[in-house]
């Protein structure tokens, strides 16, 4: 799967965002149209972000414990309680990955999943 397009996207909190990221791929790699629940305000503070996001996957999707191409990936900032960013998850030259954006980022990266706790995340779960 040919993930360079999506990869150095800029961050902006009001146009591509995380969610818009997760969403963008989820349309166009997979055909699934997935739309968020009500009107998304913008830009959310990181507790409200972490609010929405935690009420828009438990709506949106079924937890997995394996995860596959194209699932979602939840997660949270070291030391905080709730998660608040979300990614992509893929499996690419043969290592789990997560495809994500965050303003701290400033743009779209393709990161393994064991590199995430160098940039203060951890994974709250697969969806």
């Amino acid at each position: 799967m040919d993930l360079d397009r999506y990869i150095g996207l800029p961050y902006s909190a009001r146009h591509m965002d995380c969610a818009d990221l997760a969403l963008l791929v989820q349309r166009e790699l997979f055909g699934r149209e997935v739309a968020l629940p009500g009107k998304r305000p913008r830009p959310l503070t990181p507790g409200e972000q972490a609010i929405a996001i935690t009420a828009y996957c438990g709506r949106l999707a079924d937890p997995v414990d394996v995860p596959a191409d194209g699932d979602a990936v939840l997660m949270r900032d070291a030391g905080s309680l709730r998660a608040g960013h979300l990614g992509t998850y893929f499996f690419v030259n043969h290592a789990p990955c997560v495809l994500h954006t965050s303003h701290a980022l400033g743009a779209s990266v393709l990161h393994r999943l064991q590199d995430l706790r160098g940039y203060g995340l951890a994974v709250d779960g697969y969806y």
